[in-house]
């Protein structure tokens, strides 16, 4: 193939699609119902169920039929309807190559969830139903067309783990996997991106593909560059790393789609500025005797802090101790307040870690380590200057793109998640990918027993507790989920005061992760982790364990969104095991504090003591529906920018000659 042809590949994204106003929005969310009917479900259902018998009917075919069985269905698969005939033809090609090489039969569900992200949908599967599987199935049907198939997972211990499991798998088809990490080295990158399947998470890739656009140059649209090239020779594809965007298959899809989706992921260099550095710690030594209420108002749903007149007017006198460019009124009051929000809303242990002298970010929905992360817009060097730790120099933007646009760039794009049903009309409006629920395999054993809501923490923890003490003291495995990594040690302690054994997990490095997880089905184990600590790994019962009623998770937080409680109830009763699951929660919890008025919460203090009855339960929801409809608003604002931008760069990159 021709740089030139290269090129054009490597650059090659589908168009962005318009969002919808008005009628328009109307029909094409009809059209989004369309597409998820029932039976969409009984279609894949039937087709799996048909493959399963063909699977079966042709159980004897030698190795060599099968692999030329499915070379010889790539005409097939390329076409824009692929017909079902030579879908279930290929799938019972790849359950035949998953029988003899991993010694693995496909449930007809997986099968079934296999040919809905084949067909471009978000196939939703409670934990344990085998995704991992699913997404090769899934995978080996669209290596076999020759284009790129990406596979996102949550971290790079699952992108390597699944890649290595399922290597020989994908050899068996005559197809390459290779997984590309944060640790790979520059020269190894572009052979991996080589393969028919690559495993990553979505930051190696997007920061993969911004490097490649700042490697290649302006103009990004591919057409004109072909055109270019053709005309003159001197522009190659050397410097670019990726073969370009076709598949995509995005595991834990709510978490990369929605939770993380509007984050930018920005190429840049650090620059030294020791104007910044002086007007933080000079700003931190102004407010250091603020105090909230008196001095300024904190805004806890928005997050905003609101400095009282008089004393704005106070602080100001001092601007001229301020390098120049923090002189003006405005500036000086934006420098002001990012000192008190980082005091006041950033807080150790729940947003950010200290480790060797350096703040590390906390993802907020996993608990895990966010490396290579910080802050923008001067947030970052306040926090350093609050913790008393040495300022860094702040980043200059080279390139950046939001993951929801990213995302969006990919001609074939599907997922599974065990939750993303609550989202399913967002994931149309924003990414024209249809949920389509995939029933599990056996029937659901699981009981979610009546929360049990307190007015204050204290009492909360201890109910905690009591609840801990009754299920260990009949061996059964215990997980509890908390929402912040400093609510995680603060149970911890509180069970090593009981002479309780346990296992932490919170912020440590993935391989430990999922060790921990994978254990916490064994008999008499307690295992603490934030609410989504483990996504990816299963959690199987120990010997006797489903006969003494499986796992028991205690949730000790309501989420801001719903599905994450749902990820975390979810842990227990995978496969048809049995499980059992509570909630155990107050008033003083942070979706309460921020989202439900504080009249409200004065009424229920005074009107209610001890453990308040269920129906208060109601308020809790409203308070979370409060919050998700906050997050889509803002989601919705990133959806609105990246479309901005296409406009006008398209209109600027238009009246560039070729």
């Amino acid at each position: 193939m021709s740089d030139a042809s290269l090129d054009y590949w490597r650059l090659k994204a589908r168009e962005e699609r318009k969002s919808y106003k008005g009628a328009d929005a109307l029909v094409f969310s009809l059209h989004g119902r369309y597409r998820r009917r029932q039976k969409m479900q009984q279609k894949f259902l039937d087709l799996a169920q048909q493959a399963t018998e063909l699977a079966q009917t042709d159980s004897s075919l030698a190795d060599d039929r099968i692999r030329t069985g499915l070379k010889a269905l790539r005409g097939a698969f390329l076409q824009q309807d692929v017909p079902d005939d030579a879908l279930v033809t290929g799938l019972s090609y790849v359950a035949l190559g998953a029988r003899r090489v991993l010694g693995l039969d496909p449930y007809p569900v997986q099968l079934a969830a296999a040919a809905s992200l084949f067909h471009g949908y978000l196939a939703e599967m409670a934990t344990g139903e085998g995704k991992t599987l699913t997404v090769s199935l899934a995978a080996t049907l669209m290596g076999s067309t020759g284009h790129p198939c990406h596979v996102f997972t949550a971290n790079d211990y699952l992108a390597s783990r699944d890649c290595e499991e399922l290597r020989e798998f994908y050899q068996f088809f005559g197809l390459e996997a290779a997984a590309v990490t944060g640790d790979l080295a520059p020269p190894d990158r572009p052979v991996r991106y080589q393969a028919n399947i690559t495993y990553t998470t979505p930051k190696e890739a997007l920061a993969d593909f911004l490097r490649d656009r700042l490697a290649l140059g302006a103009p990004f649209d591919p057409t004109r560059r072909m055109i270019r090239q053709m005309a003159d020779t001197s522009g190659s594809t050397q410097g670019a790393v990726m073969r370009g965007l076709h598949f995509a298959i995005v595991d834990e899809a709510d978490s990369v789609l929605i939770d993380e989706a509007v984050t930018p992921l920005i190429i840049s260099q650090q620059v030294r500025n020791q104007d910044l550095e002086r007007a933080v710690l000079t700003a931190k030594g102004l407010t250091e005797l603020l105090e909230p209420g008196r001095d300024y108002d904190v805004d806890f749903k928005f997050k905003d802090i609101l400095i009282r007149d008089q004393v704005a007017d106070r602080l100001f006198e001092h601007h001229k101790s301020l390098p120049a460019v923090w002189h003006s009124r405005s500036r000086f009051d934006d420098l002001i307040r990012t000192a008190l929000v980082a005091r006041e809303f950033y807080l150790q242990g729940t947003h950010y870690v200290i480790r060797e002298d350096k703040i590390e970010l906390i993802d907020e929905f996993t608990g895990r380590i966010m490396e290579h992360r910080t802050w923008q817009q001067g947030l970052h060097q306040a926090v350093e200057a609050k913790e008393g730790i040495e300022i860094t120099p702040p980043n200059e933007s080279m390139a950046s793109m939001s993951f929801q646009r990213f995302f969006r760039c990919f001609p074939r794009l599907s997922g599974l998640s065990g939750t993303a049903y609550e989202a399913k009309e967002e994931l149309w409006q924003i990414y024209h990918l249809p949920v389509l629920r995939i029933p599990t395999h056996r029937p659901l054993q699981r009981k979610v027993y009546p929360p049990q809501i307190f007015s204050h923490r204290e009492q909360k923890w201890e109910a905690i507790i009591r609840e801990v003490h009754e299920h260990h003291q009949d061996k059964r495995p215990i997980l509890i989920g908390t929402r912040s990594v400093e609510n995680s040690q603060l149970l911890a302690e509180r069970l090593k005061q009981e002479s309780l054994p346990f296992e932490l997990l919170n912020a440590v490095h993935d391989e430990r992760e999922a060790e921990i997880v994978a254990k916490a089905g064994q008999a008499g184990s307690i295992t603490i982790a934030t609410n989504m600590a483990g996504r990816g790994t299963d959690i199987k019962l120990g010997p006797g364990v489903a006969e003494n009623g499986g796992l028991y998770v205690i949730a000790t937080d309501r989420h801001e969104s719903g599905r994450i409680d749902r990820q975390l109830i979810g842990r227990s009763g995978r496969q048809g095991d049995p499980g059992g699951a509570r909630f155990i929660i107050c008033l003083e919890d942070d979706l309460v504090q921020r989202f439900l008025p504080q009249s409200v919460r004065k009424a229920l203090y005074e009107a209610l003591d001890q453990q308040i009855p269920g129906w208060v339960m109601r308020l809790f929801n409203w308070a979370q529906w409060t919050a998700d409809r906050m997050a889509f608003q803002a989601r919705k604002q990133v959806l609105k920018h990246d479309t901005w931008l296409d406009e006008n760069l398209s209109f600027s990159q238009d009246s560039t000659s070729v």
